[in-house]
């Protein structure tokens, strides 16, 4: 019998049905496992739990939430050989998405009959993220979604994206964008947008770089220059659908280190957790090979945009 623990806000499934700490024990327990919840308090406190529960050898930590439970408790388990579980109850469920677990069905099945692999996570000025960064507009349309209603599940992002695009018209950033030791951008100019995936999916199911691989070494970054209003809601369905995005403005590039400079701060958000980065040189590298993650049995990462 597998020895497991539940790790999730004690709060988290009292609205639109999602599933609650208790639900899931019993489910897990139902299933066969030996299955423990433990509550979290505040704010990084899901990340002591799950380094706890390494030390306690502990077979299996599941994650109960969204991308925000997802991050702290991947962030205790990289660099060990405890793999992570998953169970989404949030409002975007984006690594949920791209490890083939959007449903609590599909992440049973997974839990019960799938296999352990061996996953990239990243950096950003050396703290964690497993999903994806994003940037300017990115970080704003965050701030924004985190304050409207939860019941709104990923149709905040919606809101928040239209809101932000019709206002914010970028600022200066100078890249310098790496893939081992070549340098494969140095410039400068006024951007609008930037995402960098690790998974193909970001903001509730938006792709940006949908050929984003979870294992493959690298990470993808979009980069969007200033564009009207109506030319980005023209592009927000085509992400959304996980159409190639196909305009001047707007380029995709593969990397292992990035490093980006801003004169003023500027908003960001790590696996969807928003706030403000400093005016100065950021750095952002992939950290290969990191994390294990229990998979679905019937999934491929060189199928993963298939997931639905």
């Amino acid at each position: 019998m597998l020895h497991v623990v539940v790790i999730a806000n004690p709060f988290a499934g009292t609205t639109r049905g999602r599933l609650s700490g208790r639900e899931a024990v019993r489910l897990l327990t139902h299933a066969g496992f030996q299955a423990e919840f433990r509550p979290t308090d505040y704010s990084g406190h899901a990340t002591q739990l799950a380094r706890q529960a390494v030390a306690e050898g502990k077979d299996l930590v599941i994650s109960l939430g969204g991308d925000g439970t997802v991050h702290e408790v991947a962030k205790g388990l990289a660099g060990t050989d405890t793999p992570l579980g998953v169970l989404p109850s949030g409002s975007g469920n984006d690594f949920a998405r791209a490890v083939g677990c959007l449903t609590v069905d599909e992440a049973l099945d997974t839990l019960c009959n799938g296999f352990d692999q061996v996953l990239d996570t990243a950096s950003l000025d050396g703290g964690f993220f497993i999903n994806s960064l994003g940037i300017l507009a990115s970080g704003l349309i965050s701030n924004r979604a985190a304050k409207l209603w939860r019941w709104l599940g990923h149709r905040r992002y919606t809101l928040a994206s239209v809101a932000t695009l019709l206002n914010y018209f970028g600022q200066e950033v100078h890249w310098k964008i790496e893939h081992g030791d070549d340098v494969i951008l140095d410039a400068s100019g006024r951007y609008l947008m930037a995402e960098i995936c690790n998974s193909p999916f970001t903001g509730g199911g938006f792709r940006f770089a949908p050929e984003s691989k979870l294992d493959d070494g690298q990470l993808d970054a979009c980069l969007i220059k200033p564009m009207s209003p109506w030319t980005s809601m023209q592009q927000l369905p085509r992400a959304a659908s996980g159409k190639r995005l196909d305009h001047p403005a707007i380029s995709v590039s593969s990397f292992t280190r990035l490093e980006f400079t801003v004169s003023q701060p500027v908003g960001y958000h790590r696996d969807g957790e928003a706030g403000y980065l400093e005016a100065g040189t950021h750095v952002v590298q992939i950290e290969k090979k990191n994390i294990r993650v229990r998979v679905p049995s019937r999934w491929s990462l060189r199928s993963n945009l298939e997931t639905t």
